[in-house]
C-alpha cells in the first residue's frame, strides 16, 4: 500500500469515527436532554437518581439533574474521543518519522461511544419519565426493566457503530530491523542501562483519571452509600497499577535482558541462552497493543509499551516475542546482540 492511499484511509476512518463516535452520540444526548427539559415542570424536587434493592435511595436537586447526568455522560464520551483522536499524536520516542496511525482500537472506541450515547439517552429519558407527575420521588417505580433495555440498546448501537465505520487501514506486518553486533576486543565487556518511561501527556491523562476516581470515591463514602468498600478497593488497585506502569528500568548485561518496574513488579528477565533473535521495531501502542503499559498484542507479542516509537524487540528460543519501548533501542539491541553471540561462542 502506498503512502497516499494509506493517508486517505486514515482520514476516512477518522471522519467515520467523528460521525459515529462523537456527532451521533452527542445528538442522542441532546435529544434526550430536550425531552427531559420539556418535562422538568412535572418532575419532583429532588429527583430520584439511584435505585437500590429497597427502591429509590439516591436523589439530586431538580436543577442539578440534567447538568450532572449530561456532565458524566459527556465526560465519558469526550475521554474516548480524545483517546482515539489524540493518542497517535502524543509525545513519542526519538524515532523519525513519527507514528501517525489509525487502528481497530480507535474504531472500537467509536462504536462504544455510540452504544454509550444510546444507553445513556434512554436511561435519562426513562428515569425522568417514570417520575412525571409525582410529588415525591420516593414513590417512583422501579427502573430495572428500563435499565435492561438501556443495556440492550448499548450493545445493539455499539455493534451498528462498528459496522458503519470504514474498515481500519491495513498497515501490513510489523517490520523489524535486525540488530548489528558491536566490535569488541577480547578483554572488553559490554552493558547497557536505560529507562522506559511513559510520555508526559500519558502520565497527565492517567493521573487526572485517577484523581477523578479518588474524588468520586470520597464523595461516595461521604454520602454513606452502599458498596463504598468495593469502590475503595477498586480505586486502590487502579492506583497501584498506575504507579507500576509509569517507569521501567531496562538492563542488559552478561545475564541477559531485565525489564522491571520501579517498584520491582512486574518484571521480565530473559537470559542470553533463551534469546533467538534481537531487533528494533517501531511501535504504535493503540493500534498494535490496544493501549499502554504491560501489554499483549493481538499477534501474541508481549512487552512494556509506554509510548509510540522505537522499541527493542527480542524473540525467545520458543518463538515468543517481547518488546520494550525505550529511547536508544538500536544501541540496546546492538549490545544485547553482541552479548548473545559472545555467549554462543563461549558455549561452542
Amino acid at each position: 500500500m502506498t503512502d497516499v492511499p494509506l493517508a486517505a484511509d486514515v482520514r476516512r476512518s477518522r471522519t467515520g469515527f467523528i460521525w459515529v463516535g462523537v456527532v451521533a452520540p452527542s445528538a442522542l444526548l441532546a435529544l434526550a436532554a430536550a425531552v427531559v427539559l420539556a418535562w422538568m415542570p412535572e418532575l419532583p424536587d429532588p429527583i430520584a437518581t439511584h435505585w437500590g434493592t429497597g427502591g429509590v435511595d439516591g436523589f439530586l436537586p431538580r436543577a442539578a439533574f440534567l447538568p450532572a447526568l449530561l456532565g458524566i455522560c459527556g465526560g465519558v464520551l469526550l475521554f474516548d474521543a480524545i483517546l482515539a483522536v489524540v493518542s497517535p499524536r502524543m509525545p513519542q520516542s526519538s524515532t523519525k518519522p513519527p507514528v501517525r496511525a489509525w487502528s481497530a482500537t480507535s474504531k472500537l472506541l467509536g462504536a462504544m461511544n455510540l452504544g454509550l450515547g444510546a444507553g445513556f439517552a434512554l436511561l435519562l429519558v426513562s428515569s425522568a419519565g417514570i417520575q412525571r407527575g409525582l410529588a415525591d420521588a420516593t414513590d417512583a417505580p422501579g427502573i430495572g426493566g428500563w435499565a435492561a433495555l438501556a443495556m440492550l440498546a448499548m450493545v445493539v448501537f455499539a455493534v451498528v457503530g462498528w459496522f458503519v465505520q470504514p474498515k481500519s487501514p491495513d498497515y501490513g506486518p510489523v517490520v523489524a530491523a535486525q540488530a548489528e553486533s558491536l566490535p569488541l576486543a577480547g578483554t572488553e565487556r559490554a552493558a547497557w542501562f536505560g529507562t522506559a518511561s511513559m510520555a508526559r501527556t500519558g502520565v497527565v491523562v492517567l493521573l487526572v483519571a485517577l484523581g477523578l476516581l479518588v474524588l468520586m470515591t470520597v464523595f461516595w463514602i461521604a454520602r454513606g452509600a452502599d458498596g463504598w468498600q468495593v469502590l475503595v478497593a477498586t480505586t486502590l488497585l487502579i492506583a497501584i497499577l498506575t504507579v507500576t506502569m509509569l517507569v521501567f528500568r531496562v538492563r542488559i548485561d552478561r545475564r541477559g535482558l531485565l525489564v522491571r518496574s520501579l517498584i520491582g513488579w512486574p518484571r521480565t528477565r530473559i537470559p542470553l541462552d533463551d534469546i533467538d533473535d534481537v531487533a528494533t521495531a517501531t511501535i504504535d501502542p493503540l493500534r498494535e497493543f490496544g493501549g499502554w503499559g504491560w501489554r499483549i498484542a493481538v499477534d501474541g507479542r508481549r512487552g512494556v509499551v509506554l509510548r509510540a516509537g522505537e522499541a527493542l524487540q527480542v524473540t525467545r528460543a520458543k518463538g515468543r516475542v517481547f518488546v520494550v519501548t525505550v529511547d536508544g533501542a538500536a544501541e540496546a539491541a546492538a549490545v544485547l546482540q553482541t552479548l548473545r553471540l559472545g555467549s554462543k561462542d563461549d558455549r561452542s
